[in-house]
């Protein structure tokens, strides 16, 4: 059985959360831009790293769903207005929310699913302690995303980014979200202050895992799977790591070649391909992977304050599989 079978009761709790949730005000055009995207897919998977850590700690797995949908909603508010910023007009296989609609809609779906994440939060069966602290926690990680996301916009002008610059800027745009996803799942099943750390930590690791496999997905992926263009890090003038590894190696006309093409909103597959010959040619694309499976191999190491049970063997798997998906 795969792991998406063996998740699938988990994701089926959430998706239903999430579509009542969704089923909520008096405009039909706001309701049907706001249900566009987290209901065309995605495979809920800081929803259900929290639902399992929850579970691995007390068994209290179905406590997290509000907390899931609502940390799913917030994840989709920040693909829409990514979507905007980034001019993409594909995600999930699908047309973009403000390329369906159109972009005022689309900012104001994106900020309609912000306040309604907060609210599916605030449905959490737990004390008004805990459910501070869960909405602090929540509230900051947003923060940082948003942060995140400006760090990368900027770094798109940059031809100097170094890596620990660029691993700070996805600490906060992508992996942030892991690590709450997994702290607070720690939380809600009263985990103790280890477990808390240690789930918060195997988040973070994940989530940078996660996040660099996708470049390469970017690069190596089918379309038909990631439902996005092949290479359009590329076009966008994205500062991967492995787009990153490359301007810090490559060299003469080599260097200038790659920078001419990297971030080129009209660069001809054949151009992408050379960028992307040039990653392969300096290491970039063997490095950056590296670099996942080394995060990912720590990730699964964070899950030794666990004890076993069929819940921890799902994390590890799911820590895995961020390493071996193909969308």
């Amino acid at each position: 059985m795969s792991l998406i079978e063996k998740l699938s009761s988990r994701k089926t709790e959430i998706d239903r959360e999430l579509e009542v949730a969704l089923a909520v005000g008096e405009n039909e055009t706001l309701r049907s831009a706001m249900k566009h995207l987290p209901l065309a897919g995605g495979k809920r998977l800081r929803p259900i790293l929290a639902y399992l850590v929850a579970d691995a700690i007390s068994g209290n797995g179905p406590l997290t769903v509000p907390f899931g949908a609502g940390l799913e909603l917030l994840h989709n508010f920040t693909l829409v207005h990514d979507d905007i910023m980034d001019r993409s007009d594909m995600r999930r296989g699908i047309q973009t929310v403000h390329k369906k609609f159109d972009m005022p809609t689309a900012i104001i779906a994106g900020d309609a699913l912000f306040a309604l994440g907060f609210e599916e939060i605030c449905k959490l069966e737990v004390d008004d302690v805990l459910l501070r602290i869960i909405l602090n926690d929540t509230a900051v990680a947003v923060r940082d995303v948003a942060e995140g996301q400006q760090m990368d916009m900027e770094f798109e002008k940059r031809d100097d980014v170094q890596v620990k610059e660029y691993l700070t800027m996805i600490d906060k745009k992508t992996a942030r979200l892991y690590f709450t996803a997994a702290r607070v799942g720690a939380i809600i099943s009263k985990g103790t202050i280890d477990q808390i750390k240690a789930m918060g930590d195997c988040g973070y690791l994940m989530g940078v895992g996660f996040q660099i496999w996708d470049d390469v997905l970017d690069l190596e992926g089918e379309e038909e799977k990631t439902g996005k263009p092949v290479g359009g890090d590329i076009r966008e003038g994205k500062r991967t790591l492995m787009a990153v590894h490359a301007m810090n190696n490559l060299k003469g006309e080599e260097r200038k070649d790659f920078l001419s093409i990297l971030g080129n909103p009209k660069a001809t597959k054949r151009m992408v391909r050379e960028a992307v010959d040039l990653l392969h040619k300096c290491g970039a694309v063997s490095y950056a992977k590296n670099f996942a499976l080394e995060y990912i191999r720590e990730a699964k190491e964070k899950t030794s304050v666990l004890k076993d049970s069929e819940a921890k063997d799902l994390i590890l798997e799911l820590i895995d599989f961020v390493i071996r998906r193909e969308s």
